[in-house]
């Protein structure tokens, strides 16, 4: 405010719940976004939107870069995964409108993403770049709807993805970020969008590996970003912004075209932030205390999270445990907070700590275990990607032991292991996704959320047990 044009600035942040967070336990952590989506509440997509806004804008945050509007439908996606609602587009596009709707109504600005959809890749454009193999059809059926639903609807801002999209630009290199046949064609002439474009970081490998940050920031702007947005990426340093703006600099300066091209998003700017009150900023006036993770909302993050937890099967109708039993616990070394939460149930629980991949060793010294154990519970933590996850579950089903599986982030491990018993997906090793889990393995909340996305073969979009099957279960919560 005190140099150059006095303009208040675009303070933003990625925030979007569960392990997409910048502010760690300074704020209220809830959970991801495919919690939400397992709740299939939109009361509680509002409610959370509007708690994590009120404590963004109390720190001073005006630019939230969420909602994720993203389609997960592929089980072996590295980068959405749990940070997608579902698999469902309709799913999709009713949480992530019912979360801009609150985010703007604070006067935050949203920022959906990442458009045209990367939920149905295989490779993480953080580190290459992916390829979206899907004609115009499906595009508009799936990817397309809930973004452009959120353009219909005033979204203030679409964040790009770097993938390529053959469907709608055939260069095989140019990534959406970087296609005017993309970002102008379709969401300025066809969806008639004059909101903001804002890119993906521009140090991403999926950048970095193809164009590099400079070449890629004058293609990104002249194929209609308004936003040009530099992450803390590892695979650019910091002066290298400093080129790229020299580069935009020189482009404007040399082209009256560009210039006028520079003129319109400067316009967009402005105007998006005399809209949220941007303009007229002031400092807030009520302690930053009195609204950061204030009991409503720590109290509203379990409950999202009680109403998520799904369990999709129980054939030998294990659950609930009796507060008794003598359970094994093991779960990724990453998550301790995994003992800790069974620990205020169970006083005999003994606890094993694995690596991701667990070595031969670990799934030796977790058969001899479990021979003292009347209950094993496995946590997995994407097992798709760390496979000997599926090589220690299968052992453990070998042994004489009721066998419960807990999938702390993603409901595609059950593909690893399609013939477990019983079977519990949470979505998220938030301290809210696993003191819920802890309360409905004890029994003291009936499983009731359902599954937000599509296991191939096994269980659709939308199964899930909505009470335990065992005959001493409690009835009701």
């Amino acid at each position: 405010m005190a140099s150059g044009a006095q303009i208040p600035l675009f303070i933003a942040i990625d925030h979007e719940g569960g392990i997409i967070t910048r502010l760690g336990d300074r704020v209220t952590e809830f959970p991801s976004n495919m919690v939400v989506g397992a709740t299939r509440s939109l009361s509680k997509a509002r409610l959370m939107a509007d708690a994590m806004a009120s404590e963004l804008k109390a720190i001073g945050i005006n630019m939230t870069l969420g909602p994720v509007l993203d389609v997960n439908r592929d089980p072996a996606n590295p980068v959405i995964g749990t940070r997608s609602f579902g698999s469902d587009p309709d799913l999709v596009t009713r949480m992530g409108l019912a979360m801009i709707e609150w985010y703007q109504g604070h006067g935050m600005i949203a920022v959906a993403k990442h458009f045209p959809g990367h939920g149905d890749t295989t490779v993480d454009s953080h580190v290459s770049l992916p390829r979206l193999d899907a004609d115009r059809r499906h595009l508009d059926a799936v990817e397309f709807r809930p973004f452009r639903t959120a353009t219909a609807a005033g979204v203030d801002a679409i964040m790009t993805a770097h993938i390529t999209v053959p469907g709608l630009d055939p260069r095989s290199t140019h990534p959406a970020t970087l296609s005017a046949p993309i970002l102008t064609g379709v969401l300025r002439q066809q969806w008639g969008f004059d909101g903001l474009i804002a890119t993906d970081s521009l140090g991403m490998g999926a950048i970095d590996h193809t164009f590099g940050m400079t070449r890629a920031t004058v293609l990104a702007f002249q194929a209609g970003a308004d936003l040009l947005m530099f992450g803390w990426d590892t695979v650019h340093a910091l002066p290298e912004m400093h080129a790229a703006y020299d580069a935009l600099l020189e482009l404007v300066q040399k082209d009256s075209s560009s210039a006028e091209r520079l003129d319109s998003s400067v316009r967009r700017i402005l105007r998006t932030k005399a809209k949220r009150g941007i303009l007229d900023w002031e400092p807030p006036s009520s302690p930053i205390s009195s609204t950061i993770r204030w009991q409503e909302h720590l109290l509203l993050a379990r409950r999202i999270a009680q109403d998520s937890i799904t369990l999709l099967r129980d054939d030998a109708q294990i659950l609930p445990l009796s507060p008794e039993t003598r359970l094994l616990v093991i779960y990724p070394q990453s998550v301790p907070n995994m003992e800790t939460v069974l620990r205020y149930c169970f006083e005999n629980l003994q606890s094993l700590p694995v690596r991701m991949n667990p070595k031969d060793s670990e799934i030796e010294t977790a058969q001899e275990k479990a021979t003292d154990a009347e209950v094993i519970i496995i946590a997995t933590l994407n097992a798709m990607q760390f496979s000997k996850q599926g090589t220690l579950v299968q052992a453990l089903a070998k042994e004489a032991r009721p066998l419960v599986v807990v999938a702390l982030r993603s409901p595609y491990d059950l593909l690893m292991f399609p013939d477990q018993t019983t079977y519990v997906a949470i979505y998220g090793e938030t301290s809210p996704s696993l003191e819920a889990m802890a309360d409905l393995v004890c029994g003291k909340i009936q499983p009731r959320g359902l599954l937000p996305v599509d296991l191939p073969g096994l269980y659709a979009s939308g199964d899930g047990l909505r009470h335990f099957t065992s005959p001493g279960s409690l009835d009701g919560d």
